[in-house]
Order: structure tokens, then sequence, then C-alpha cells
């Protein structure tokens, strides 16, 4: 079953000065680390319909299976995204959800 890990990403302290890090550092690394192959999609969340959302941005590296998923977060190149992700976000500490991918309804 596909499965993917997904970053959230609180609101930064400065917006602009996360968005020069995080498309200008961190998702280069981050498709250096997976590869050209791995979906790494990433959304900028515009807001709810009474506020400003809790997340700024939310990234999922999408996985074929767990055991590859596994793989990766024990690896060196895991280690190296987790530690960018980090200091990436200045608005708190992201949090990282792994979700198995369901069949459509």
């Amino acid at each position: 079953m596909a499965i993917k890990l997904v970053v959230l990403y609180p609101r930064p302290d400065d917006e602009a000065e996360f968005e020069r890090e995080y498309l200008g550092k961190h998702l280069p690394l981050m498709r250096a680390l997976v590869g050209p192959d791995v979906p790494l999609p990433t959304y900028r969340t515009i807001g709810t319909p009474s506020r400003l959302a809790r997340y700024y941005r939310i990234a999922e590296i999408h996985f074929p299976a767990r055991p590859s998923l596994q793989a990766f977060v024990e690896s060196e190149g895991g280690r190296l995204g987790r530690e960018s992700s980090l200091r990436v976000s200045s608005g708190g500490k992201p949090t990282f959800l792994v979700c198995e991918e369901q069949e459509q309804v």
C-alpha cells in the first residue's frame, strides 16, 4: 500500500524569509535526497474560512510502501532532511505524519 510522509510547517515568524529558505535551499535538498522520481508536492495554505490557518506549508513525500519510507527515515538522507525541516521552520517545530493512501471512494 502506498504511503507518504506529510510535514506540516507552522506559520513562520517571517514568511518572506521562510519562502526564500524553503524554496531556495530546503526543497532542492529534499529533491536531491529522495531522487527525481519520488513525488514531492508542497502546498502553501491560504487560510480557513474564518482565520489564518495554523499551518503555513504542507509537504508530502510519497513512497510505494512502508519499508521504503522506513529505509529513508533511517538513512543519512532522512536525517539531513529532518534537520533541514527543523532549521527552516521558524514558527516552531514542524509536525511529521505518516499516512497510508486510501483507495478512492
